[in-house]
């Protein structure tokens, strides 16, 4: 069984690296040639709890993509989800599953061009970084949920589950769509704490913080549940525990739990990209949230003013700081 793996960061690059250290017939593809060529010379380098790696891989620019596969990978931001169509789908073999290991609501998109019963999502909790070109990082093992969005476990299915299981702990699920939503919550937290460079534990000290956050989580909750989503617990909360049906000081006391956590030194991804002239997901994630509401008409005000300031980042006409938050409270 051949399997190709388009975008090779970390997600991609950890998860496909395990499996290519299984055994499995592995491709690899990026667009970043510093990242490719530091592959090609020394090996992908994977820092992970149990056993780190280096292994070397078979890795192509897309260009250089030759043969047809059983099993397509989607491991791009969602901001590049359509090249990576256009990239993988003449390389399907007829009945490939297609597979996406992204941020977001992407399975539909994957479905148009190939069909339910050829679509996987899948569901991630695992943080990991680039430390370096060739080089990947995560201090977790992590766990993956995959499933179809008709919820039915297909014999394509539970194989991709055996061979996943090679690289980490995996779960079908019959609800992958609500397992994506939660996780989607999450995705927009790490928005919420990207309008400074500080930590949430710096940016929520505060009541009026913290009760801005149990707010703006309420708003994305909200639509998941009008949008059909059944939300499964995370670690760190159950969504439907702060959706704004339940009193404020029930959502509040959660919120309260789940700062103990927070560290002083932590930066959300979003907020590193922007510090790195990277585009964001937010167009994918947060804009799916408010476009969702709209379908729903769930007012979105929090999500939609948060929006705009992260695209304000993004183009170099807002700063970052505090008064970030005290423009989004009174909005």
């Amino acid at each position: 069984m051949r399997m190709i793996v388009i975008g090779t960061g970390p997600i991609g690059g950890i998860i496909g690296g395990r499996l290519a250290r299984a055994g499995y017939d592995m491709t690899f593809v990026d667009v970043d040639k510093e990242h490719v060529e530091a592959i090609r010379a020394n090996g992908l380098r994977v820092d992970v709890p149990d056993s780190p790696f280096n292994i070397s891989i078979n890795i192509v620019l897309p260009n250089e993509i030759q043969g047809k596969f059983d099993i397509g990978f989607i491991a791009v931001r969602s901001n590049y989800t359509l090249d990576a169509l256009v990239t993988v789908l003449p390389h399907l073999n007829e009945n490939a599953l297609l597979v996406s290991m992204q941020n977001g609501i992407n399975p539909p998109l994957l479905q148009q061009q190939v069909g339910a019963d050829r679509t996987v999502g899948m569901a991630i909790r695992m943080g990991c970084r680039r430390i370096a070109p060739g080089h990947l990082h995560t201090a977790t093992r992590g766990h993956l949920y995959i499933g179809h969005l008709h919820g039915k476990t297909t014999p394509q299915l539970q194989t991709l589950h055996k061979l996943l299981e090679a690289a980490m702990e995996t779960e079908i699920s019959d609800n992958i769509l609500g397992v994506l939503w939660s996780k989607l919550t999450y995705t927009c937290l790490g928005f919420f704490g990207s309008l400074a460079d500080v930590s949430l534990a710096t940016s929520c000290a505060g009541a009026a913080n913290r009760r801005l956050l149990v707010d703006f989580l309420a708003e994305v909750v909200s639509v998941g549940t009008a949008a059909g989503a059944r939300f499964i617990p995370l670690a760190e909360y159950n969504p439907p525990d702060l959706h704004p049906c339940n009193p404020i000081e029930k959502r509040l006391a959660i919120v309260n739990e789940m700062a103990k956590s927070w560290k002083d030194d932590d930066r959300k991804g979003p907020l590193r990209q922007i510090q790195n002239g990277i585009k964001t997901e937010a167009e994918f994630t947060l804009a799916y949230v408010v476009h969702q509401g709209e379908k729903t008409n769930i007012p979105t005000p929090l999500c939609r003013k948060l929006l705009t300031m992260i695209h304000e980042l993004e183009g170099g006409t807002r700063q970052l700081g505090m008064k970030n938050y005290d423009e989004l409270y009174r909005s």
